[in-house]
């Protein structure tokens, strides 16, 4: 949280929130063992996965397609645009650094759009 919140200036809610957005989605969309392993090696992320995923059930899910889905739920938690850019460079940095290019590499391209935030 504190990497997020240092590198795209949010406030430790917003950094929270975009965590708990970004793993739900990556829950849904990529492959389980590979978001497993990244939920893992993330202190904390098991239960930022655990809110994400009864949070998306509560607002009924993702809207959209792809990145786009995720891009508009990070939004919807009040995120701008530059900061969702940076959160997702940020937390694909974590992930590349935490559990390597190869696993990274299944997450993102199982997600259509995401290699643009590479």
């Amino acid at each position: 949280m504190t990497r997020l919140s240092s590198a795209a200036g949010l406030d430790r809610a917003k950094a929270e929130a975009a965590v708990k957005t970004i793993l739900a989605f990556l829950d849904k969309e990529a492959p389980a063992d590979a978001v497993k392993e990244l939920v893992d090696a993330m202190p904390g992320a098991d239960k930022a996965l655990e809110d994400g995923r009864a949070e998306a059930a509560a607002n009924g899910g993702y809207a959209g397609f792809g990145a786009m889905a995720a891009y508009h739920a990070l939004t919807a938690v009040g995120l701008s645009g530059g900061e969702v850019q940076v959160v997702t460079k940020e937390l694909l940095a974590h992930s590349r650094a935490t559990v390597g290019e190869e696993t990274t590499g299944r997450i993102v391209g199982a997600v259509p759009g995401l290699e643009a935030f590479v």
